[in-house]
């Protein structure tokens, strides 16, 4: 009897006018949410690239990156072009050779991209420090995030912060304690992401006088 009432209630005729409406106005429809799910992709309101992130880190970082950072990221895509806007440089390392191409292909100037292949603990998570620069924003949204996590340290500048996608996952609690350990704070931005129907985290680890004024 339970379910049946349950069942019912989702067919209330004022309930499905409302879900109805989050497809054209609202806070899912301004982000452009709907968009993104029927693409598959990362994209806004108006199909310009954005990272596959949470809304809420990207409301935060997206007026944040000037042309005096340098960024290193995990993982390439929409994110790239995204990031590549309004820093001064992107390097991204990619572990899917075709995804690599593709993306490599786009050629934007100030983007450098390094294809690496994946082997847990190896060349793929030392890829920042391989490029012997230091940059001030690390996004490790690629694989071996943890590895990554540890190597890119090493990486930063002074003044340099990581950020760690899904950080929600308990596969990465154990980059918190290495941050943890090493004096980096914390700062979590959970919600939606492009098309995701679940609630996911992006995590900010920094220290004071950080590059991002947190």
């Amino acid at each position: 009897m339970d379910n049946n009432i349950s069942k019912l209630s989702l067919f209330n005729p004022s309930k499905l006018r409302t879900l109805l409406s989050l497809g054209f106005k609202g806070y899912l429809a301004d982000q452009g949410w709907f968009k993104a799910r029927e693409t598959k992709s990362a994209v806004d309101q108006n199909g310009e690239a954005i990272p596959w992130v949470t809304y809420a880190f990207i409301d935060f970082i997206k007026d944040r990156i000037t042309k005096q950072h340098d960024i290193f990221e995990f993982g390439c895509g929409n994110s790239t072009i995204f990031y590549a806007k309004n820093a001064n440089s992107v390097t991204a390392v990619e572990h899917d050779k075709a995804w690599y191409e593709r993306n490599a292909a786009i050629k934007i100037p100030n983007v450098e991209m390094i294809y690496c292949e994946l082997v847990r603990g190896g060349a793929y998570s030392k890829s920042a420090v391989t490029t012997n620069k230091k940059f001030n924003i690390i996004i490790v949204d690629g694989r071996d995030r943890v590895n990554c996590c540890r190597e890119s340290v090493l990486s930063l500048t002074e003044d340099g912060v990581i950020v760690l996608d899904n950080s929600e996952r308990p596969d990465y609690a154990e980059a918190f304690t290495f941050f943890k350990a090493k004096g980096f704070k914390h700062l979590p931005f959970t919600g939606m992401s492009p098309g995701v129907t679940t609630s996911n985290c992006t995590s900010v680890f920094y220290k004071s006088n950080n590059c991002l004024g947190i």
